[in-house]
């Protein structure tokens, strides 16, 4: 009376294919991975130019509307608020740094100049104070030009000694 137990399990080999098939298909998800990580960096870098130039943009204009004074010195861009707060544009070789009350922001942009000069409207009834940047984003020259208007009473203390 020789009885046989027998365990129902797999064999050696079975095992052996089926570590062979998951560690194909580990390292299939792993390349799909690696390449998708890597475009996802190189979109994210390429539209930071385009997040960096949208935030200036708008924040210059902001500025301006809430500025009662724009001036520049040196490397430095002064708007004086209507409240008595003051918001600094400081430019270095690789960036631009807006430093506020609360506040600093960093807009990483190449800029070759900023200028502010003095316009009037072809009659000559209105004078602005047009800010000009040049810029390099993304490999790409771009000027953004600004306006502010110039009222009467500015006028007035600016030319009074």
């Amino acid at each position: 009376m020789n009885k046989k137990y027998s365990i129902p399990a797999f064999s050696i080999v079975e095992v052996m294919v089926s570590m062979a098939i998951t560690a194909i298909i580990i390292g299939l998800i792993f390349g799909i991975f690696s390449i998708v990580s890597e475009q996802i960096l190189l979109f994210k870098e390429q539209n930071q130019y385009t997040a960096d130039f949208n935030r200036l943009s708008y924040s210059i204009s902001k500025a301006i509307f809430e500025s009662e004074k724009m001036q520049l010195q040196e490397n430095r861009l002064y708007f004086q608020t209507y409240d008595g707060k003051t918001l600094i544009y400081n430019q270095q070789d690789d960036f631009l740094i807006r430093k506020a009350a609360q506040f600093t922001d960093t807009f990483q942009l190449q800029f070759q100049q900023i200028r502010l000069d003095t316009v009037y409207n072809p009659s000559k009834s209105k004078v602005f104070q047009k800010l000009e940047l040049q810029l390099e984003a993304n490999k790409q020259p771009y000027t953004l030009q600004f306006y502010k208007p110039v009222y009467a009473n500015a006028i007035i203390n600016f030319s009074a000694p």
